[in-house]
């Protein structure tokens, strides 16, 4: 297994912790999977959608 440093603008231990934790999670992910999810990443419309609940419950009922 690789170790790599991961610069944030988060100051918060317990963030920087959950942050952590979440990056772990994505860090088996094929690098085509992870191109397409830093392409939403960068989408203002993709993130809104995140953002507002009904629309990720919406995504996720479609999705799963």
């Amino acid at each position: 297994m690789s170790a790599m440093t991961i610069k944030t603008k988060e100051t918060n231990p317990f963030k920087i912790q959950k942050k952590t934790k979440l990056i772990q999670a994505l860090a088996d992910l094929d690098n085509e999977i992870l191109e397409k999810l830093v392409e939403l990443k960068n989408s203002q419309k993709a993130i809104a959608m995140v953002q507002s609940n009904e629309s990720w419950q919406t995504i996720k009922e479609f999705i799963m």
